[in-house]
């Protein structure tokens, strides 16, 4: 049996992040970032680009400042020098931190930049604008350093209920992650595409295999990717209920998103990722995300032509094999390298 013994610094304190209370605010501010993403979808298409100080826009910019804020506190308040920690001269910077910081300050200093661009070229016409993307770079960055804060503390601790507690929130982060992959299909969803109809199967075939490899590799819980897959159902279908709620006191668009079925896809990553080789892994759990979302499609106002289906779906399958190994290779990297024998 074999335990991690991560080198602390001796003075300071040494709770981890969910302790600091730096964890739960990473963790709201995801949510409340997903929140107002497709908040502020639903108002640009109903309503138009207003005012940049525009409800959806002050969730979005309040949340991420919050978060910023916090996660800068946090470096000066993390003590421990794990093996895990990036070492900046004499400081330790907590990785979890440093991702986080970067995404959430990406977001806050494209946000004046998207300003300047719309008043320059006009409103965008799509969510693939360049600031945009920026945008929601910055925000899976923030997911994705919740993930790695989580998973790099629940290595550290030796609580067992700490553990539990934190294997539980790194499922959360997980399925906010598959939620700002999710993003990029957007003007599909809310059935509004300025590009080519392939992109869609094409995508929502192989984004979501990331995350899904990801997080069933690292296995926090039994049936890890399973239960991401269905708490980004569980926050669609929250957010779902918010927009029909505000649009009902005008604030908030009339237009609504499909949201998309990756339940099965979760249960097939569970099932294959540690059974069967990465490549195989990966092309059956972009057929099953191609397959029932097709079948969504059948019973939605979300067309699919064939044309789209014939090159969206192979490009799809090819993504989703190097969504595989990439996930793969993320989750090996953030296992511990070194252990010693528990004597």
């Amino acid at each position: 049996m074999t335990k991690l013994i991560p080198t602390q610094v001796t003075t300071g304190s040494t709770k981890d992040l969910w302790r600091l209370g730096i964890l739960p605010i990473m963790a709201v501010g995801a949510f409340s970032g997903l929140f107002g993403i497709y908040w502020d979808i639903s108002w640009h298409i109903d309503k138009g680009r207003d005012t940049f100080f525009s409800p959806p826009h002050n969730l979005i910019y309040l949340s991420m400042g919050i978060v910023l804020v916090v996660t800068l506190l946090g470096f000066l308040r993390d003590r421990q020098a794990s093996r895990f920690h990036l070492r900046l001269g004499r400081a330790h910077l907590h990785p979890g931190l440093v991702i986080t910081a970067l995404g959430t300050l990406l977001v806050l200093v494209f946000a004046p930049a998207d300003e300047l661009w719309h008043r320059w070229f006009g409103t965008d016409l799509t969510l693939w604008a360049p600031m945009h993307l920026i945008g929601v770079l910055g925000l899976n960055m923030l997911s994705f350093g919740g993930l790695v804060g989580t998973w790099v503390d629940r290595r550290l601790t030796t609580d067992p209920g700490r553990q539990k507690l934190l294997d539980f929130v790194s499922i959360f982060f997980a399925a906010t992650l598959i939620g700002w992959y999710g993003v990029l299909l957007a003007e599909y969803e809310f059935v509004v595409p300025a590009f080519p109809t392939f992109w869609h199967p094409l995508l929502l075939t192989g984004l979501p295999v990331f995350v899904l490899v990801l997080i069933a590799r690292l296995n926090p819980v039994p049936f890890a990717a399973t239960w991401a897959a269905t708490g980004f159902t569980l926050i669609r279908l929250l957010l779902a209920g918010w927009l029909m709620i505000a649009s009902s006191v005008n604030l908030a668009g009339h237009s609504k998103p499909a949201i998309p079925f990756l339940l099965l896809a979760g249960i097939a990553a569970d099932l294959l990722v540690k059974r069967s080789p990465l490549w195989l892994s990966g092309l059956v759990i972009g057929l099953t995300c191609f397959v029932t979302n097709y079948l969504l499609t059948l019973i939605s106002s979300v067309n699919w032509h064939q044309g789209a289906l014939v090159f969206g779906l192979p490009s799809g399958l090819v993504l989703a094999v190097m969504a595989a190994y990439s996930g793969s290779w993320v989750a090996e990297s953030l296992k511990p390298k070194t252990t010693v024998d528990d004597a």
